[in-house]
């Protein structure tokens, strides 16, 4: 094999490796947008890390929230065990709409239930408080970024 080819090779291998890097670097965070507001997202993706939410954590950061993401719409609900500060929650159908909300849910709530009145697909939960600051409402659109 002549220089060239390796050269080649090489270049290839790193592109590849760059790849992997930031599909790494960016798997657990990514944003959406609500109302011309960007959010920065992080995924539940497992049962656990689904069953677990924002429980234990002592604070969310402004503008920023977690999303849970289903394979089918549904009814799907959430309740306060174990957090620590009041949040508001989004559901969001499978055309990325925003079918219900329930705001400024306090974790003196648990273990009460909170699910919406349409199935959804994803649900985002955001501070207490996102939802009116930043008028959303049912209806609007959401778009990842």
């Amino acid at each position: 094999m002549n220089k060239t080819g390796i050269f080649l090779i090489i270049i290839l291998i790193l592109a590849i490796l760059i790849i992997i890097f930031w599909r790494t670097k960016n798997q657990n965070l990514t944003a959406l947008k609500i109302n011309n507001v960007d959010i920065e997202i992080e995924i539940a993706k497992t049962p656990s890390e689904k069953e677990k939410g924002l429980s234990g954590r002592e604070k969310l950061e402004e503008n920023s929230g977690m999303l849970f993401i289903f394979n089918r719409p549904d009814f799907y609900s959430f309740w306060m065990k174990d957090m620590q500060f009041s949040i508001d929650i989004i559901w969001i159908d499978e055309n990325l709409k925003i079918v219900d909300i329930s705001q400024n849910l306090s974790p003196q709530t648990f273990p009460q239930n909170f699910k919406p009145a349409t199935p959804s697909q994803y649900v985002l939960e955001v501070n207490a408080g996102f939802c009116r600051q930043h008028q959303i409402k049912v209806g609007d659109k959401v778009n990842f970024l």
